[in-house]
């Protein structure tokens, strides 16, 4: 990982879709937010407001685009729709979704970025914090929905350390009530 030159990563994970639609939920373009889940992204979106993002990374997926233009209302960076952190398709193997996901980073470390922000989904979380830990992340202590690593319109922050390697925190979840 030592060719990324990102200095800050922030992963919001998708807020609350709606589970009970009929959509497929892992092929595009998947169900949409709740009322809730636009609460949360709002939520999310004003926790964000003050941070300098440079460039925001978002799945295609309905229930990421949705949650992506709640926050754009307070996120001031260009937002950009790209497949590799997508859903995990049906069958898609974990080890798949992690090379997407560094193909990403990988391109991302060609361009002037200090921070950037990926708007994902669960799996794609799980990736991130594994490729650029080098596996050493411990999230025995973040199980959430659907054995999700991130609550929904969670918010991962990491700094990249002098090794290469990223320091993670959770720090926001909503706190909306139904």
């Amino acid at each position: 990982m030592d060719e990324v030159m990102v200095h800050e990563i922030y992963i919001l994970r998708h807020a609350a879709p709606d589970r009970t639609s009929s959509i497929a939920y892992n092929i595009p373009p998947g169900p949409p937010l709740t009322p809730i889940g636009r609460k949360e992204a709002l939520q999310a979106g004003l926790f964000l407001q003050q941070r300098a993002i440079d460039a925001v990374f978002v799945s295609p997926f309905i229930r990421t685009r949705q949650t992506a233009a709640i926050v754009s209302e307070h996120v001031l960076a260009p937002f950009a729709y790209v497949e590799s952190i997508k859903e995990g398709a049906p069958g898609e193997a974990h080890r798949d979704i992690r090379a997407r996901v560094r193909g990403l980073l990988t391109e991302v470390a060609q361009r002037d970025l200090e921070r950037i922000m990926l708007v994902t989904h669960g799996c794609c979380v799980l990736a991130t914090l594994q490729e650029t830990t080098n596996d050493a992340i411990d999230l025995s202590g973040h199980k959430y929905d659907y054995g999700n690593h991130s609550p929904t319109a969670g918010i991962w922050h990491g700094v990249r350390q002098t090794q290469g390697t990223y320091a993670w925190e959770l720090i926001f979840t909503p706190s909306v009530v139904s």
